[in-house]
């Protein structure tokens, strides 16, 4: 995951959530889910808890604040 550091969006919070899963989205609908361990997609609270996440470590590494 370390190519993802101080980066932050919805495909970012999936691919973190869901290494490994290939998926397509269409404003907030995911259109094609495959996930090689068969789990299913995040939902929208995961997703956004995981972009706050990143934005926190992003803002604290550089020495600013969201």
């Amino acid at each position: 995951m370390n190519e993802y550091l101080g980066l932050f969006g919805v495909d970012i919070a999936i691919k973190k959530l869901r290494p490994g899963a290939e998926f397509a989205l269409y404003n907030r609908y995911i259109t094609h889910w495959e996930c090689p361990n068969n789990s299913e997609p995040p939902t929208w609270e995961e997703i956004d808890a995981q972009i706050k996440a990143d934005q926190a470590a992003s803002f604290s590494e550089s020495g600013s604040e969201v």
